[in-house]
Protein backbone atom coordinates (compact mmCIF):
# COMPACT_ATOMS: atom_id res chain seq x y z
CA UNK A 1 0.00 0.00 0.00
CA UNK A 2 1.56 3.15 -0.76
CA UNK A 3 1.28 6.75 0.69
CA UNK A 4 -1.58 8.29 -0.85
CA UNK A 5 -3.98 5.10 -0.08
CA UNK A 6 -2.93 5.25 3.42
CA UNK A 7 -3.84 9.58 3.12
CA UNK A 8 -7.20 8.09 1.14
CA UNK A 9 -8.23 5.67 4.15
CA UNK A 10 -7.31 8.21 6.91
CA UNK A 11 -9.35 10.77 5.36
CA UNK A 12 -12.37 8.25 4.69
CA UNK A 13 -12.18 6.88 8.62
CA UNK A 14 -11.75 10.27 9.97
CA UNK A 15 -14.63 11.50 7.99
CA UNK A 16 -16.51 8.48 9.30
CA UNK A 17 -16.00 9.49 12.42
CA UNK A 18 -17.40 12.95 12.52
CA UNK A 19 -20.72 11.21 10.44
CA UNK A 20 -20.95 8.83 13.72
CA UNK A 21 -19.96 11.90 16.36
CA UNK A 22 -23.42 13.18 14.91
CA UNK A 23 -25.77 11.10 15.30
CA UNK A 24 -27.55 11.64 18.85
CA UNK A 25 -28.30 8.42 19.82
CA UNK A 26 -25.56 5.76 18.70
CA UNK A 27 -25.95 1.89 18.74
CA UNK A 28 -23.80 -0.04 20.74
CA UNK A 29 -21.89 -1.51 16.97
CA UNK A 30 -22.02 2.22 16.28
CA UNK A 31 -19.71 3.03 19.18
CA UNK A 32 -18.19 -0.19 18.36
CA UNK A 33 -17.49 1.14 14.68
CA UNK A 34 -16.83 4.73 16.01
CA UNK A 35 -13.37 3.88 17.89
CA UNK A 36 -12.54 1.17 15.79
CA UNK A 37 -12.73 3.74 12.83
CA UNK A 38 -10.73 5.93 15.16
CA UNK A 39 -7.87 3.73 15.44
CA UNK A 40 -8.01 2.99 11.54
CA UNK A 41 -7.72 6.54 11.00
CA UNK A 42 -5.13 7.29 13.26
CA UNK A 43 -3.20 4.07 11.99
CA UNK A 44 -2.91 5.27 8.49
CA UNK A 45 -2.60 9.38 9.25
CA UNK A 46 0.71 8.15 11.17
CA UNK A 47 2.02 6.26 7.56
CA UNK A 48 1.21 8.97 5.49
CA UNK A 49 0.61 12.49 7.07
CA UNK A 50 2.49 14.95 8.47
CA UNK A 51 2.89 16.76 12.48
CA UNK A 52 -0.53 17.76 11.96
CA UNK A 53 -2.25 14.98 10.64
CA UNK A 54 -0.27 13.11 13.37
CA UNK A 55 -2.07 16.03 16.42
CA UNK A 56 -5.39 15.23 14.91
CA UNK A 57 -5.60 11.37 14.38
CA UNK A 58 -4.24 11.58 18.20
CA UNK A 59 -7.58 13.63 18.67
CA UNK A 60 -9.91 12.19 16.93
CA UNK A 61 -8.89 8.97 18.81
CA UNK A 62 -9.75 10.73 22.35
CA UNK A 63 -13.08 12.67 20.85
CA UNK A 64 -14.03 9.04 19.74
CA UNK A 65 -13.09 7.11 22.96
CA UNK A 66 -14.87 9.92 25.15
CA UNK A 67 -18.04 9.72 23.45
CA UNK A 68 -18.02 5.91 23.86
CA UNK A 69 -17.36 6.18 27.88
CA UNK A 70 -13.91 5.50 27.46
CA UNK A 71 -12.63 8.17 30.14
CA UNK A 72 -9.02 7.09 30.93
CA UNK A 73 -8.41 6.44 26.71
CA UNK A 74 -9.75 9.81 25.92
CA UNK A 75 -7.50 11.13 28.39
CA UNK A 76 -4.63 9.16 27.26
CA UNK A 77 -4.50 10.28 23.56
CA UNK A 78 -5.64 13.95 24.51
CA UNK A 79 -2.75 14.74 26.02
CA UNK A 80 -0.49 13.14 23.51
CA UNK A 81 -2.54 15.36 20.73
CA UNK A 82 -1.74 18.54 23.13
CA UNK A 83 1.54 17.08 23.60
CA UNK A 84 2.53 17.02 20.35
CA UNK A 85 0.63 20.34 19.21
CA UNK A 86 3.40 22.55 21.52
CA UNK A 87 5.66 23.19 18.88
CA UNK A 88 5.41 26.88 16.57
CA UNK A 89 4.55 25.34 13.40
CA UNK A 90 1.33 24.08 15.09
CA UNK A 91 -1.90 26.23 13.59
CA UNK A 92 -3.34 27.78 16.34
CA UNK A 93 -6.81 26.59 15.84
CA UNK A 94 -5.29 23.37 16.23
CA UNK A 95 -3.67 24.34 19.52
CA UNK A 96 -6.77 25.57 20.84
CA UNK A 97 -8.95 22.29 19.60
CA UNK A 98 -6.23 19.59 21.32
CA UNK A 99 -6.99 21.95 24.66
CA UNK A 100 -10.90 21.37 23.91
CA UNK A 101 -9.92 17.89 23.91
CA UNK A 102 -8.44 17.26 26.94
CA UNK A 103 -11.07 19.19 28.41
CA UNK A 104 -13.61 16.71 26.71
CA UNK A 105 -11.39 13.66 27.69
CA UNK A 106 -11.59 14.80 31.58
CA UNK A 107 -15.12 15.53 31.36
CA UNK A 108 -15.30 11.61 30.13
CA UNK A 109 -13.60 10.57 33.05
CA UNK A 110 -16.02 12.74 35.28
CA UNK A 111 -13.09 14.66 36.58
CA UNK A 112 -14.83 18.35 37.22
CA UNK A 113 -11.30 20.03 38.20
CA UNK A 114 -9.63 19.23 35.59
CA UNK A 115 -12.25 19.98 33.15
CA UNK A 116 -12.32 23.27 34.13
CA UNK A 117 -8.73 23.73 34.29
CA UNK A 118 -8.62 22.95 30.11
CA UNK A 119 -11.86 24.07 29.59
CA UNK A 120 -10.33 27.58 30.23
CA UNK A 121 -7.00 26.87 29.12
CA UNK A 122 -9.05 26.02 25.59
CA UNK A 123 -11.33 29.22 25.89
CA UNK A 124 -7.91 31.19 26.08
CA UNK A 125 -6.46 29.64 22.86
CA UNK A 126 -9.58 29.81 21.28
CA UNK A 127 -9.71 34.14 21.59
CA UNK A 128 -6.07 33.73 19.72
CA UNK A 129 -7.18 32.24 16.48
CA UNK A 130 -6.90 34.99 14.00
CA UNK A 131 -9.26 32.98 11.40
CA UNK A 132 -12.49 34.19 12.19
CA UNK A 133 -14.38 31.15 10.81
CA UNK A 134 -11.30 28.58 12.48
CA UNK A 135 -12.08 30.34 16.18
CA UNK A 136 -16.24 30.19 15.71
CA UNK A 137 -15.65 26.39 14.45
CA UNK A 138 -13.39 25.54 17.79
CA UNK A 139 -15.25 27.68 19.77
CA UNK A 140 -18.52 25.51 18.90
CA UNK A 141 -16.58 22.66 19.86
CA UNK A 142 -15.68 23.39 22.95
CA UNK A 143 -19.07 24.65 24.17
CA UNK A 144 -20.29 21.18 23.18
CA UNK A 145 -18.30 19.82 25.76
CA UNK A 146 -20.40 18.44 29.30
CA UNK A 147 -20.22 20.37 31.48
Amino acid sequence: MNKEEHRKIGVNRYNRCWTLLEIDHRTSAEDDELLESAFVQHYHWFLAGGPDQFVMAEWMVSRAAAATGHGDLAVHYARLAYDRAQTPSTPDWLQASVAEGVARAYAAMGDTTQRDHWFAVAKELVEKITDREDRELIDGQLSSVPR
